[in-house]
């Protein structure tokens, strides 16, 4: 990038080298006068009017009245590209809030009539009528020969006509109550209609190009700004490219006239100073984010106040005024300028990533800038090279910036790459655990199921020799209850109304096995919500287990309730055996490595892994198991 902006450095120099060497052998208007040979019109495509052009003072004539007063009409010469108001002769003072008349007298070569030529003419200051042997040919806005007869207007203009003689007489009649300077700040330019066509084509895609490049910078470093808005000197990115753009909008070719041609001529050049004086807040504002050690708050905040101001001021104030601003705006400028280079060759030196590149592109907007303020002063006679300092400075900026957050982006997704080898390698983990779980959780039911079924045949072989239907009762029983257990031992959901059921298959085993009579309850539970198999049957065997006795007369009971906690929805299942006999009150217990425990938490984390909890101990005539399960 460094190595491309050298070069378009020693190519800026070769062009303003061109520039001077063209202008001297051009041909020049001498006392009014200009003699075009076929010769050198051919080894030009256009030849810039330049010279001494008759200047008549605060008078609006026509040929036939300069040829008919030719020696009494006070008249004067004036060179241009420029501005009547700058004449320094002895005893003359010309105001710029006047009107005038310019006068040419061009000769062209004999082949040039009846053929198809043009003129291109820029903005004058700041209106302008153009005559051509007499005939009103082009005409910017109303020439008046007050302020209120006057209208102003901007927009450079090809103009098309067929010589008819060798002799040509062009007449200009200029009037200016607006701007400072009167006159024309660029050449008026003679040529074939397909020269001027495709100069006017290049310029008008020139501006088309800008504008949409730094309307589309502009708008991509707002977007970035929107996804990332710690960065702020995205932000200012955005913004001081939207104002180059307006500044574009407003110059060179004035394509907000062409757009709308009806714009007010005070507003054109309120914006079009805004737009300049805009520019340097927003840069050292992007300059001070991007190299915040090198930036001193004290004069960016001098700076930013004093380019506030002329923006505040400019705003509020009629357009004679406004100009005012710009020599003292230039000098700041100047040195905002150079305070700019003080900052980037400190982040140089200090070896700031791109801070070379920045520099450079610095420096050539820099230059191109200082070349169009002497140009429009008329103090070295080059070209407008602003927009290309403005490409290049854009270009180099955007570089940079869409490097650096290149480099953002490859770690981002070398970040997210290692990230998704982590989630991976956790999930392969979490599997690996739940197989495990699973393989303990079979385990667990190899070891519950036997000792069930062996207490339950134990029971038939008695009721078979002491009373043969109670002992097919039992069998019924025990066969209902392995059926559903087979049918839904192996399945991680099923229906809660299977669950009770079985629940009460084997409350009757129980019931005909100690030929005592039990109570078994349900509250809240909808028979078609999906639960873990065997976790109710398993607690009510525990129950057996460790609660029952002799004496005991023991009562199941299953409530189920949803609840809310911190925008979280659970459901509830509250698990109790009472036990009437119990009169005593032991102590309670949250702790417990049970069997039948393990296989209910298991179960509980096959089905609802990390979003259930249990809670069991003995309460005052019983024992309670609580669990809820994060359901939404």
């Amino acid at each position: 990038m460094i190595d491309h902006t050298i070069k378009l450095f020693v190519i800026f120099l070769l062009i303003s080298c061109q520039s001077n060497a063209t202008d001297n052998s051009l041909p020049k208007a001498k006392a009014g006068k200009m003699l075009i040979t076929e010769g050198i019109f051919q080894n030009h495509t256009f030849i810039k009017l330049d010279g001494e052009w008759d200047f008549y003072y605060q008078k609006l004539l026509n040929a036939e009245e300069i040829k008919k007063n030719e020696l009494t009409l006070e008249k004067d010469t004036l060179i241009l590209p420029g501005f009547w108001n700058e004449i320094k002769r002895e005893g003359k003072v010309y105001s710029p809030q006047s009107y005038s008349t310019f006068h040419l007298h061009l000769t062209l070569p004999k082949s040039f009539i009846h053929g198809q030529f043009s003129f291109y003419i820029p903005h004058a200051f700041t209106t302008y009528r153009m005559y051509l042997n007499d005939v009103l040919i082009s005409e910017n806005g109303t020439v008046g020969s007050s302020e209120i007869e006057t209208r102003e207007y901007w927009l450079p203009k090809i103009v098309f006509f067929t010589p008819t003689t060798e002799e040509i007489e062009i007449i200009l009649q200029v009037a200016n109550y607006k701007s400072l300077n009167a006159g024309f700040r660029q050449s008026i330019e003679f040529g074939t209609q397909e020269s001027m066509i495709r100069k006017k084509q290049v310029r008008l895609a020139l501006d088309i190009f800008l504008i949409a490049s730094l309307f589309v910078i502009s708008l991509y470093h707002f977007m970035l700004y929107l996804l990332k808005k710690n960065d702020q000197s995205l932000l200012y990115f955005s913004l001081y490219s939207f104002v180059s753009m307006v500044y574009k909008f407003t110059s060179g070719e004035f394509f907000l006239l062409i757009l709308f041609p009806d714009f007010e001529w005070r507003w054109l050049i309120k914006i079009f100073f805004l737009s300049v004086y805009l520019t340097f807040p927003f840069f050292l504002s992007f300059i001070g984010k991007v190299f915040p050690n090198e930036i001193g708050n004290k004069p960016n905040y001098i700076f930013q106040f004093i380019f506030f101001s002329f923006s505040l001021f400019v705003l509020f104030s009629e357009s004679t005024w406004i100009e005012e601003t710009l020599f003292p705006a230039e000098i700041m400028m100047l040195f905002c300028c150079i305070y700019v280079i003080w900052i980037l060759s400190k982040a140089v030196i200090n070896k700031r990533e791109n801070a070379a590149g920045f520099l450079l592109g610095f420096l050539f907007l820099f230059i191109t800038a200082l070349n169009d303020i002497l140009f429009e002063k008329n103090i070295i006679k080059t070209e407008v090279y602003g927009p290309l300092g403005t490409f290049v400075l854009f270009f180099s900026q955007s570089f940079f910036l869409s490097k650096k957050y290149s480099k953002l982006y490859t770690t981002v997704e070398k970040q997210k790459l290692e990230l998704e080898q982590t989630v991976s390698l956790k999930e392969n983990i979490y599997r690996a655990n739940i197989l495990s779980k699973r393989m303990e959780l079979e385990l667990y039911k190899k070891t519950i199921q036997p000792h069930f079924l062996m207490n339950s045949l134990s029971a038939i072989r008695y009721w078979v020799s002491e009373s043969a239907e109670k002992s097919a009762e039992i069998l019924d029983s025990l066969v209902g209850e392995l059926r559903i257990i087979l049918k839904v031992a192996s399945k991680q959901l099923i229906p809660i109304g299977e669950e009770i059921k079985l629940c009460k298959y084997h409350i009757g085993v129980m019931k005909l096995r100690t030929e005592k009579e039990y109570r078994f309850r349900t509250f809240g539970i909808d028979p078609k919500e999906e639960f873990p198999p065997l976790i109710f049957h398993t607690l009510i065997e525990n129950a057996f287990t460790h609660e029952d006795s002799i004496k005991a007369k023991l009562s199941f009971i299953i409530l189920k309730k949803n609840i809310k906690k911190e925008e979280k929805f659970f459901s509830v299942y509250c698990f109790i055996v009472y036990n009437h006999c119990k009169s005593n009150e032991p102590e309670a217990s949250k702790s417990g490595s049970g069997t039948g425990l393990e296989y209910v938490r298991l179960r509980l984390e096959e089905s609802y892994s990390g979003k259930w909890s249990l809670q069991h101990g003995k309460s005052k005539k019983g024992y309670r198991v609580l669990i809820q399960i994060q359901i939404h």
